[in-house]
């Protein structure tokens, strides 16, 4: 187990293996919680909740159903939704490497 250093300022630096490990980048956002005897870090995405507003409105407005949707509950489209959105973050995600 990789052990760190409290600094002046109380600052650490995480050890290289665990920042590549959890994807984790100079800027990130992490979340700090007290957990037990510890500090549970969590890396956090900030979104501007007006310009995903803006952007989701944007995509909707331009989409016209397929007719793979048809027939479909919104439970189905949403599940799919969610999926072709993680993949293509995860494809941005790469080409950022």
């Amino acid at each position: 187990m990789p052990l760190v250093t409290v600094k002046a300022k109380f600052q650490v630096t995480i050890p290289a293996r665990l920042r590549k490990d959890i994807d984790l980048r100079e800027g990130d956002l992490m979340e700090a919680t007290l957990l037990g005897d510890g500090i549970l870090l969590r890396p956090k995405d900030l979104v501007d909740r007006n310009a995903a507003a803006d952007r989701i409105a944007a995509a909707l407005a331009a989409v016209r159903p397929s007719s793979g949707d048809c027939g479909l509950t919104e439970d189905e489209i949403m599940k799919d939704t969610v999926e072709e959105i993680s993949a293509s973050r995860r494809e941005r995600r790469a080409r950022d490497t």
